[in-house]
């Protein structure tokens, strides 16, 4: 059986976990938030789900990119 004080060290551990987690993806989408899926920078002009994860995305040049 757990004492009160290994369960409040596992909750903190818990939460601590969970705000790191939480500021690595913060951190992460704002380093990213520039990053263009087209080369001249532009959004695409049309998007379609091709499968499990995978987007097919037609630029204003004709190029066709898979992400």
């Amino acid at each position: 059986m757990m004492s009160q004080r290994q369960k409040r060290q596992v909750y903190i551990g818990l939460a601590l976990t969970c705000l790191v987690l939480f500021a690595a993806g913060l951190i992460a989408g704002y380093h990213n938030r520039h990053s263009a899926i087209c080369d001249d920078g532009r959004p695409p002009k049309s998007q379609q789900d091709v499968g499990i994860g995978q987007v097919r995305y037609l630029c204003h040049d004709g190029k066709i990119v898979t992400k």
